[in-house]
């Protein structure tokens, strides 16, 4: 009579021994879940997620409507770009470059040279380009040494207001000096 009671009681033990065991298991990933979690903010760049409240599917016309929008403003916003990398001068001042206004550009711009990378020292400010106009020789407000430089040429065109940027690209020309 013994055996069969304690069978019983072997049973009871076995599931109370396998809950223990299922909850400690659900503690143990749920603190590895936390620390993980909180790993991924103090030690990685964090992730944007997304937004899933208030978020409402466009139909297939409006997709396609800002779609066509968008390349239209991407095609406005281009600035075809036209100039020779070296440039060259024998005086330091007066320098035999080609840079223009694309004639594929819809709008004027204005070219600035800067002998520095944070655009502080300024080497030339050109007055207005129609599309489809050209620097062949300039001339630098600063006379520079002899040797290779790097300058750092801005291209921005202007709205119509001739007041207004519409755009910039900055590019890097070698400006030789012999």
């Amino acid at each position: 009579m013994e055996s069969t009671k304690q069978q019983p009681n072997r049973k009871i033990i076995i599931g109370i021994i396998l809950v223990v065991l299922l909850v400690a298991g659900v503690a143990l990933a749920m603190v590895l879940s936390k620390r993980t979690e909180t790993e991924i903010m103090d030690d990685a760049t964090p992730k944007i997620a997304y937004a899933v409240d208030g978020v409402t599917a466009v139909d297939e016309d409006s997709l396609r409507k800002a779609v066509d929008d968008m390349y239209k403003k991407v095609a406005e916003g281009n600035i075809a770009l036209e100039y020779k990398n070296d440039a060259f001068s024998e005086d330091g001042e007066n320098v035999s470059c080609y840079i223009a206004n694309s004639l594929s550009n819809e709008y004027d711009m204005y070219i600035q040279i800067f002998a520095d990378s944070e655009l502080k020292d300024q080497l030339f400010l050109s007055g207005l380009l129609r599309p489809g106009t050209a620097f062949e020789t300039i001339a630098l407000e600063k006379k520079l040494s002899s040797g290779d430089h790097t300058v750092y040429v801005a291209f921005t065109q202007v709205e119509e207001d001739l007041a207004t940027i519409h755009g910039q690209v900055m590019v890097t020309m070698n400006f030789h000096v012999t």
